[in-house]
């Protein structure tokens, strides 16, 4: 009896040793791999940009160098003019926008699936009378490629217009005229039909807009969706500054993306909006600080979510001097806008369809991008 139970001991024994073992060894490999990440970044969470390293398959480079062209105006939010390849550094190395290493940003973005064209919803700003002609050029040209995805908010009912979009027109019932409150009347609708599609990315343009959606997509490839982006182009250089209704002592001073030249907001960023601006509350917003559309948009994510601005040099609003544009440089934007003040255009310089024929240039650029477009066919070589 005494020998069973020493074998039963000893049997014990050796499996009680045998786990010691085996957890001394997992415990080694954590910490292996604890000194792998540390390897990789080269500096300490809380560094500045400038200290800290990004180990990029042997060959490092500072961060500063993604974020050098980042500027601050003053105490107030800002906007910020990062380069082209700064957004692809901060995803793909597991750097931040901040500058800190997060391992887990790294893993993120290989779980996260691309982003497609499905998961775009855009928003065109119209009205009535302007369906036969600036709508009905996008009709002709870029809307062709986002049929889907693209949906026009205007202020009346229009059964052809639905018809030729498949009914992708939206009477929102606000005001046909152009003051703050009907813009902000149309903003509020346009965002409120953004939430209820549930998709990665709310794109918003007016109806003189030309949206070069492959460019679009590219860029909005970039992005998480889950973070918090608020992508555009200020028309000012400085930010804006109001008075504040309830202290007028104080001026509020905020950056905004003009909506004549379009901007896009991350899923993670509009969900964040919902209490200033959803359900009509933007409406509520835009009266209170006396802001149109695109400046109550602003306010909201700049000023009151503490959300910087990043300018999207390939947006073009129909309030810059768009024959400076190169020709060459062209297909790389993703809007262009046209104007007219007396009797003269204001528009991109390119070969193409007469001014008679094509006033705005929509139809020769369009047909540059996309040659073999049946509308395309009798375009002068």
């Amino acid at each position: 009896m005494w020998g069973r139970i020493m074998r039963r001991s000893l049997r014990n024994a050796v499996i009680l040793t045998a786990f010691a073992a085996f957890c001394l060894f997992v415990r080694s490999s954590v910490l292996r791999l604890d000194g792998l990440l540390a390897h990789a970044y080269q500096g300490k969470v809380g560094d500045s940009p400038s200290k800290v390293q990004v180990n990029n398959g042997g060959n490092q480079r500072p961060v500063e160098d993604a974020f050098k062209n980042i500027h601050f105006h003053r105490k107030q939010r800002s906007a910020k003019s990062i380069p082209e390849d700064a957004h692809k550094l901060a995803h793909v190395s597991g750097v931040t926008k901040n500058g800190a290493f997060d391992d887990r940003l790294l893993f993120k973005h290989h779980q996260h699936r691309r982003t497609e064209l499905s998961d775009i919803f855009i928003s065109v700003k119209t009205s009535k009378k302007f369906h036969e002609t600036r709508v009905g050029v996008i009709l002709r040209t870029w809307f062709t490629l986002a049929r889907e995805q693209t949906f026009f908010f205007t202020d009346e009912d229009d059964e052809k217009l639905q018809e030729q979009t498949g009914g992708h027109v939206i009477n929102t019932k606000c005001p046909s005229t152009h003051d703050k409150n009907a813009l902000c009347c149309k903003m509020a609708s346009e965002y409120d039909a953004y939430l209820d599609s549930n998709k990665r990315w709310f794109c918003h343009f007016d109806d003189d807009n030309y949206v070069n959606i492959p460019r679009l997509l590219k860029l909005l490839q970039g992005y998480n969706h889950t973070q918090d982006w608020y992508l555009g182009k200020p028309s000012l250089k400085h930010p804006w500054e109001i008075t504040d209704r309830d202290n007028p002592q104080q001026k509020l001073v905020f950056w905004f993306a003009t909506g004549g030249a379009g901007f896009c907001i991350s899923k993670g960023l509009a969900l964040k909006m919902m209490p200033h601006a959803s359900g009509g509350r933007l409406m509520t917003v835009g009266k209170k600080t006396r802001l149109p559309d695109d400046c109550t948009v602003g306010f909201i994510i700049n000023y009151l979510l503490k959300t910087d601005l990043t300018i999207i040099s390939g947006l073009h609003s129909h309030l810059e001097a768009l024959m400076h544009i190169r020709s060459n440089d062209l297909p790389k934007q993703i809007t262009i806008s046209y104007s007219q003040y007396n009797d003269k255009m204001n528009v991109i310089t390119l070969p193409g369809f007469s001014e008679q024929d094509d006033p705005t240039r929509f139809l020769s650029f369009h047909c540059h991008l996309f040659p073999t477009f049946r509308e395309c066919k009798h375009m002068p070589s």
